[in-house]
């Protein structure tokens, strides 16, 4: 029965939905909440099947009912946005706690929302801040963003912009765009942190690039003085910049690492059976350097710095796309497996950077995150680059 199951999941990531459900529906009809609540899904979405919001309703009640807490979030959420039953904030809290006290963060965060903003239940700013307090602790950005607000607003909490801040930051790393965004406004205003208005800018541009106005007119604003600036000294703007874009420095300097590596690293990579017929420059599509060099720009980092950040990039990647692999949930991104040579090669760098980098120093992380947002964006705009994913937390 497992291995239906396991079956079942590995045809539903492959975009297979017709065998996952006749793998899951014997299971799910015999009582298998995981099965249950993946055929709530396949309905819901309208996966394989035509959308059915009454039959995904079923499916998920079938799951909750067994203490489930990703089927009570979801069937939660059917309530809160009244598919396939009338809308009902009531009922959709009720089972927001169940799943929440069960340590599920997505419910934790949203039955934080419900009680800061009194939704199906009494208007509570303590309950709200325990609840945003437990998903943020485990990681959810939104929950994160969300309690650093409760901070400088004093609401459940006593007023505190070091709390917050610290909150904000958590969030932005994230890449939680309202985080970006307020931890921007902490460091323009010297609130909670000391002023500087360099790492105010940076984080304005990240939360720029998701599309935030407010944001974006601030970094527009920076980026207009700064121009105004090099043309008072004469300079002609982003020459430097110019020049890596052509990749020649950029490019010479990731040739050299990788030679570095496969002639110093611990084991060295040419020994590996996995790659021993693998030339590196293959492993890496014009696209993804062409997306690196523009990344390292938009950061304003130097040519050993973006050599830096794009190894930590996609060793971030590869370890991304393993973890999710196995996930029996809900997938935003469908994934595909990659080159075992480009999940080996990127762990053997980004463990002899860490020790050895370029430059003798690693990059900021506050630089790395914008690196890799410019990164996903420039990249994703390449139809042709052969990435396989975009990694949100970046």
């Amino acid at each position: 029965m497992l291995s239906s199951y396991e079956d079942g999941a590995a045809a539903y990531n492959e975009g297979d939905y017709a065998t996952a459900k006749r793998l899951w529906l014997p299971l799910a009809e015999a009582g298998n909440a995981d099965a249950q609540t993946m055929l709530g899904i396949i309905y819901e979405e309208g996966q394989g099947v035509s959308q059915d919001d009454a039959a995904a309703v079923t499916w998920y009640r079938r799951a909750a009912d067994q203490g489930h807490p990703d089927a009570q979030f979801y069937l939660a959420c059917m309530h809160d946005l009244g598919k396939g039953v009338p809308i009902d904030p009531a009922a959709a809290a009720n089972w927001l706690s169940k799943a929440a006290d069960q340590g599920q963060t997505d419910a934790q965060f949203n039955l934080g929302v419900m009680y800061e903003d009194g939704i199906g239940v009494s208007q509570d700013h303590d309950a709200a801040v325990t609840w945003y307090r437990k998903a943020a602790e485990q990681g959810h950005a939104k929950a994160q963003n969300n309690l650093g607000t409760m901070f400088v607003n004093g609401k459940g909490v006593p007023p505190d912009y070091h709390s917050a801040a610290v909150w904000f930051r958590k969030a932005a790393a994230q890449g939680d765009v309202e985080g970006q965004f307020n931890l921007a406004l902490m460091y323009e205003n010297g609130t909670g942190v000391p002023q500087d208005q360099h790492v105010a800018m940076t984080w304005y541009r990240a939360a720029a690039n998701q599309g935030h106005t407010a944001a974006k007119e601030r970094a527009e604003q920076a980026q207009h003085a700064k121009a105004q600036e090099q043309k008072q000294q004469g300079q002609e703007p982003h020459l430097e910049s110019k020049m890596l874009r052509k990749g020649i420095q950029f490019a010479g300097a990731f040739r050299q690492l990788l030679r570095e590596v496969t002639a110093n690293a611990p084991g060295a990579l040419h020994h590996d059976p996995l790659i021993t017929s693998t030339e590196f420059s293959s492993l890496y599509s014009p696209a993804e350097i062409v997306s690196g060099i523009s990344a390292a720009e938009d950061a304003g980092l130097s040519v050993e710095q973006g050599v830096i950040c794009f190894v930590m990039l996609a060793a971030a990647i590869e370890a991304e796309l393993q973890k999710r692999g196995g996930l029996l949930q809900r997938l935003k991104t469908k994934l595909r497996p990659r080159q075992g040579a480009r999940t080996h090669a990127h762990s053997v760098m980004f463990n002899y950077v860490r020790d050895r980098p370029p430059g003798g120093h690693m990059p900021n992380m506050e630089a790395f995150h914008l690196f890799a947002r410019g990164y996903n964006e420039n990249l994703a705009q390449n139809p042709e680059s052969g990435a396989q994913t975009n990694l949100d937390w970046m």
